[in-house]
């Protein structure tokens, strides 16, 4: 009734299928935002470690971040930053660590098509700091800052892309108002070899990174030192030693700097994040 080795064939790519629908869930670059959410009921419990340098300025993150699943396309998260700063002043070597501003994030993929394979979605995002100022161990602000993006993206069993805008806008603190930013990115992502679910799967992913930023602001005045466009590539590698477990790793690094006033060009940043989810 069939020819030979259709059926084999078809239970081949059924698996294929099952293997992306359960394994290829949140496989995402890293320094961007996505389009994926954790499906409703789902926990994604998030660990992100960040090191970044700009001139004689240091800066080491550790973030934990959960994200809950309202429906299978509506999620909200919360993520609570550590932070150390390290820096030269004219005093010496200046060196504070504390809390920093928790950050509640709602995201909602209002557009999710499946073909045999391959996935397209998008996806928007509000997200807002809460702010807890400074001192007594913490590193905030007094006032939030706020973030709205847009995603969309193709998921697919060998080859993946992802595109998003972000608008980061701080609302003035006391007279002093960081430079808003904006940031423009593209990635692409390919698996080299398909394994089965008990298998190790690795992704790798390479991202290209705009941002804008404007002067920062002291009582309505503009600092013509900061501020600037600066492009980056980020060349990332995603492992998932077990089905609901990814470790992701990445460097961006500066490529194009145009830079207002005088100002320490942006050095490096590191990555490193584990995820689960439940």
């Amino acid at each position: 009734m069939f020819k030979h080795g259709f059926v084999p064939t078809i239970m081949t790519l059924l698996l294929m299928s099952l293997a992306y629908a359960l394994s290829a869930a949140a496989h995402e670059p890293i320094f961007m935002m996505s389009h994926e959410a954790p499906g409703k009921g789902a926990f994604d419990i998030h660990t992100e470690m960040t090191h970044a340098r700009q001139g004689d300025k240091r800066e080491f993150e550790l973030e934990a971040e959960i994200t809950y699943g309202l429906t299978r396309d509506l999620a909200v998260g919360l993520s609570i930053p550590f932070v150390r700063e390290e820096g030269i002043t004219s005093g010496g070597q200046k060196v504070e660590n504390g809390l920093g501003d928790p950050t509640v994030r709602f995201k909602w993929r209002f557009w999710d098509k499946d073909l045999p394979g391959v996935k397209y979605a998008a996806a928007g995002m509000l997200q807002s700091t809460v702010p807890i100022g400074d001192g007594d161990g913490r590193l905030g602000r007094d006032q939030p800052s706020l973030l709205a993006g847009l995603a969309h993206g193709r998921e697919g069993l060998h080859w993946y892309y992802f595109v998003d805008a972000r608008y980061l806008y701080h609302v003035e603190d006391n007279g002093a108002k960081p430079g808003d930013r904006l940031f423009l990115d593209v990635a692409y992502g390919l698996r080299p070899k398909l394994r089965g679910l008990e298998e190790t799967d690795v992704v790798f992913f390479l991202e290209l990174n705009y941002l804008h930023e404007r002067n920062a602001e002291i009582n309505g005045a503009a600092n013509h030192n900061s501020g600037g466009d600066f492009l980056f590539i980020s060349p990332e590698v995603l492992i998932a030693p077990a089905n609901r477990v990814m470790v992701r790793t990445g460097v961006q690094i500066p490529i194009v700097q145009s830079l207002n006033g005088r100002q320490e060009p942006k050095d490096f940043t590191l990555k490193f994040t584990v995820e689960s989810r439940f």
